[in-house]
């Protein structure tokens, strides 16, 4: 989704221009690759007339189907219509508040609407008094699997109970695919098994702050095996993901 935001100046910190047609800047968002830019509408502010109508046929070129502003004129709304442009207006605080709550309602929209296309087998239920760790996995092997380099499109996730140092339960979960849902799909049947904790080969920046958002700790794992992995964890070896660890891909 193409998002749009009438700023006072080109940055994502700017605060809202109240002004749909003679706002300084548009910030752009588009929810699927989580890029922003600045579009200067130098040309909307120094118009004689016109400047509602010319800004919303750039909204159109620029495919935006949401738009934040404070106010919008009749002739405005009415070629934004036209456009198929939803306007949402009356909105105020900064660029960055406003992108963050519309992104966050577009992921959360399309989760829902993706829900029915995901059922999450049951697991055990997480040992008393432990956290649960899972690690993707090549196979079903339990402790004996290979760990996997692909946290999205691994074939199994290895969820292991830990209480303290000791290892109190393993099992061996099919991973229900990256392609329904994206990367969205991975944090759900997770947050579904009830992990904490998940050990990653490498991870992208959108599943990490799926994963940060349900409160599941993402860590940069050791290891060629699951066993590895947890002996690993277990010995204080592991810490959280890092920024720079952070790769471009999704899974």
């Amino acid at each position: 989704m193409i998002v749009a935001v009438t700023a006072q100046e080109g940055r994502i910190d700017s605060p809202i221009d109240e002004r749909f047609g003679r706002a300084p800047f548009f910030m752009i968002a588009n929810s699927d690759t989580m890029e922003v830019y600045a579009f200067d509408n130098s040309e909307g502010v120094n118009a004689g007339n016109g400047a509602g109508t010319g800004a919303a046929q750039l909204m159109a070129e620029q495919k935006v189907e949401v738009l934040y502003t404070g106010k919008v004129g009749p002739k405005a709304s009415e070629a934004l219509d036209k456009a198929g442009i939803k306007v949402v207006e009356g909105i105020s605080g900064t660029v960055e508040e406003v992108l963050s709550a519309a992104l966050q309602n577009v992921v959360m929209e399309r989760a829902a609407a993706s829900q029915q296309e995901l059922e999450i087998p049951p697991s055990k239920p997480v040992s008393d008094g432990a956290i649960r760790v899972a690690i993707p996995s090549d196979s079903e092997d339990g402790m004996a699997s290979t760990r996997s380099g692909h946290f999205g499109k691994c074939n199994y996730y290895t969820l292991v109970d830990i209480a303290g140092s000791e290892v109190v339960g393993v099992q061996s979960m099919k991973n229900g695919g990256h392609s329904v849902g994206g990367c969205d799909v991975p944090v759900r049947l997770l947050k579904g098994w009830d992990v904490n904790k998940v050990v990653v080969a490498g991870i992208g920046g959108r599943p990490l702050a799926g994963f940060l958002r349900e409160g599941i700790q993402v860590y940069s794992g050791l290891g060629d095996t699951v066993n590895e992995t947890v002996s690993a964890y277990t010995q204080g070896q592991l810490g959280p993901i890092r920024q720079d660890q952070v790769c471009g891909g999704g899974a």
